[in-house]
């Protein structure tokens, strides 16, 4: 197999293969679903950061592994710093199965870094997907270093159940509020790890922030309090539940039964696509939790207005901010590792991260 195979940046040609792989390779887990992005992989590609590549492995002519490196400027020790990420990890039947398409994968990667303007990567990688963490910190030929960081949780909070709750006052945002909005983001984003620095030019990007708008911003007081953005990515990437574990399907139905007496959501069959969006660009001062609940709460009400039944969120596990959605919304709690990935070239600057709360924007993983 291994003399079958190439391994080469993705193009317009190549394109609907590195569709067709994503679409029919859901992410294991607990809940399987599968990260889409249809009409054209790229729309999304240009969300995570400001350089990327689409690294493709090819049998012949089809399209049988993928992997994403993307370069951004985001806060590290508080100053703002090129680093990147990696996403879009696929493999027709699975990484275990694939060692070797890994192996060429990852040494096609590294030429892309090597070429690039990063020393080290985040990556996510679901909690419970044992055999691939396994895999992938084993450190295996040419492989980076992959380094666990801390649990990332996402929140999917339906948006009806959500709407419900009060907190402090929450408006979508004016033009006045603009300035204020961009300065919170950065005096908030500086006490974080990871956190995108965010600047009136990316804000504006259609590429980097496709599909949002000034409109689609809340916020407290004049958004010097507090701010978050609903950043419904629906045209160009797509949530669809491919199945659940089999203990958590024969749960289901009954599940389903009793979630709306206490306030949870239901389980989607599977096959349907989540009517989903992120609740992105999230900023409260002094991590208030009224300031949030309100927030959230005026998102959710957005959302239902665009015909949106769940809106996402992420924090790191040990953020305040976890806790206060947790206790605060109805939600499902999807639970990742946050990695630090890098080659020899990386290991100096991964090991002066100091102890701030990791914070990426889930938006654009």
């Amino acid at each position: 197999m291994s003399a079958e195979l190439t391994f080469t940046a993705a193009t317009e040609a190549t394109e609907p293969g590195l569709r067709r792989l994503l679409r029919e390779n859901p992410v294991v887990g607990e809940i399987r679903v599968s990260l889409e992005r249809e009409p054209n992989a790229f729309h999304a590609a240009a969300v995570s950061g400001d350089d990327w590549q689409m690294m493709l492995a090819m049998r012949n002519d089809d399209v049988i592994g993928s992997g994403g490196r993307f370069e951004l400027k985001a806060y590290v020790n508080g100053e703002p710093q090129c680093i990147g990420y990696f996403g879009e990890l696929r493999a027709e039947g699975g990484l275990r199965a694939r060692r070797k398409l890994l192996l060429g994968s990852y040494r096609k990667m590294h030429e892309f870094h090597n070429a690039g303007d990063v020393l080290f990567y985040l990556t996510t990688i679901v909690a419970d997907n044992r055999p691939a963490r396994r895999l992938l910190e084993a450190g295996l030929g040419d492989m980076p270093t992959y380094r666990p960081l801390e649990d990332l949780v996402t929140f999917t909070i339906p948006t009806r159940l959500g709407a419900r709750r009060r907190g402090a006052p929450a408006s979508n945002a004016a033009t006045r509020h603009v300035g204020n909005v961009v300065a919170l983001l950065e005096s908030n984003g500086r006490g974080y790890q990871f956190h995108p620095a965010w600047t009136p030019a990316t804000l504006a990007s259609k590429e980097r922030c496709r599909g949002l708008s000034p409109n689609d911003f809340i916020v407290c007081g004049d958004g010097d309090r507090g701010c978050l953005a609903l950043w419904d990515q629906r045209a160009f990437k797509q949530t669809v539940i491919r199945g659940y574990a089999q203990r958590l399907a024969r749960l289901r139905p009954l599940y389903n039964l009793a979630a709306p007496l206490v306030g949870r959501p239901r389980l989607p069959a599977p096959g349907a696509r989540l009517e989903n969006a992120f609740l992105s660009h999230v900023a409260v001062v002094d991590d208030d939790a009224d300031t949030l609940v309100g927030l959230v709460a005026r998102g959710c009400q957005l959302a239902m207005e665009r015909g949106i039944d769940y809106v996402m969120l992420a924090f790191a596990a040990r953020n305040p901010l976890a806790g206060i959605v947790r206790r605060s919304f109805p939600c499902h709690e999807y639970v990742s590792v946050m990695y630090a990935v890098f080659w020899q070239d990386g290991e100096q600057a991964v090991d002066a991260l100091d102890d701030r709360i990791p914070h990426p924007e889930v938006a654009i993983l």
